[in-house]
């Protein structure tokens, strides 16, 4: 059986493009808990309200920190030391969830059907039901974002933790499959999954939880109070107040646009709803260019494909729009004073 999560079309239409703060505020903790300087923080727009309530961030936002806190936060334990941080409520009315539904199965049903509720409407988990258990898989529109295969590692570990605290106990998976290549560290991603059973270098993350325990009642079911969760899911995400300036919707639809192919001035700004000229004098009057910018998308997706993937420098020259790989190698020696065998040589991120 499989169940591919949709939420109410009001929702979605009106947080295209925003994310609710809840996971910034625990990535923004785990940074700093780190050791990643504050100052650094500065000036990246929609967290100086990130604390307040009925907001939504722009996903560029999210993305920006992700960049910010991937260093020093996964160094200090990655995915462990952000779900360190939650606790029942971190995540909104969005991980209580979990606590009043009649069992996992319905909980995990649930969480897929209201994940706008925390994330992007891009965002998805579709959930299949097998022989094995129920399978909750991620599918979002980040693959060529530099961090991605963090997000990868994050999104199956908090749906563990967050079913664990459900539960009262903690779970083992049936399997955990994941995007990024394999790791050295085994043992840390056993510890972190509480499973041996990973594979690597999957198309989605994705987490499989036996029937067994999805299929028992959970201790603090209340099917009352689970439905007036999920209306508050939904209602608390249509009246909630995007906080974002121009600059941030271009971003969120430049980050958009390059998720289906190499994006083009004219589909951004149609996109945006203003003519290419009129979204180009936007870009002068916020001290930046359609070039600059593209440019510095260009460089992130370039430095995750070489460190992520086996994708010769021609097809990943194809991919991120240069006319021919020489094009490309050029591009990376200005960006880095070498060529890509040394980004690809230094390995995952």
């Amino acid at each position: 059986m499989v169940s591919n999560a949709m939420q109410d079309g009001m929702e979605v239409d009106g947080a295209k493009g925003t994310v609710s703060p809840h996971l910034t505020r625990l990535l923004v903790r785990a940074g700093l808990a780190a050791g990643l300087d504050r100052s650094r923080l500065a000036g990246v727009p929609g967290l100086a309200v990130l604390n307040q309530n009925g907001i939504r961030i722009p996903t560029a936002t999210c993305l920006r920190v992700w960049e910010l806190v991937a260093g020093v936060a996964w160094e200090a334990g990655g995915s462990e030391r952000v779900m360190e941080l939650w606790r029942p409520g971190a995540l909104g009315v969005w991980d209580y969830l979990f606590r009043v539904s009649g069992t996992l199965g319905d909980a995990l049903d649930a969480a897929g059907r209201h994940l706008t509720a925390i994330a992007d409407p891009a965002d998805r988990f579709l959930t299949i039901r097998d022989d094995d258990g129920v399978t909750v898989t991620y599918q979002g529109p980040y693959r060529d974002h530099p961090q991605y295969p963090l997000i990868g590692e994050l999104v199956p570990h908090m749906l563990l933790v967050v079913a664990s605290s459900a539960t009262g106990r903690r779970l083992a998976p049936v399997r955990v499959r994941l995007p990024q290549r394999a790791s050295t560290a085994a043992r840390h991603v056993a510890e972190l999954y509480n499973t041996t059973e990973v594979e690597f270098e999957a198309d989605h993350p994705s987490i499989t939880f036996a029937e067994a325990d999805t299929d028992v009642s959970l201790p603090r079911a209340d099917p009352a109070l689970a439905a007036i969760l999920e209306d508050h899911a939904r209602l608390s995400t249509v009246v909630a107040r995007p906080v974002w300036k121009w600059l941030d919707r271009f971003h969120a639809t430049l980050e958009s646009a390059v998720a289906q192919s190499p994006p083009g001035l004219d589909e951004v700004a149609s996109r945006l709803a203003m003519s290419p000229r009129t979204l180009q004098r936007r870009l002068r009057e916020e001290g930046t260019t359609w070039r600059a910018e593209l440019e510095k998308l260009r460089q992130r997706r370039v430095e995750h494909l070489l460190r992520e993937t086996s994708l010769s420098v021609e097809s990943i020259a194809t991919r991120v729009g240069f006319t021919d790989s020489r094009s490309l190698r050029r591009a990376v020696h200005r960006w880095y004073g070498h060529g890509p065998a040394a980004i690809r040589a230094s390995g995952p991120t």
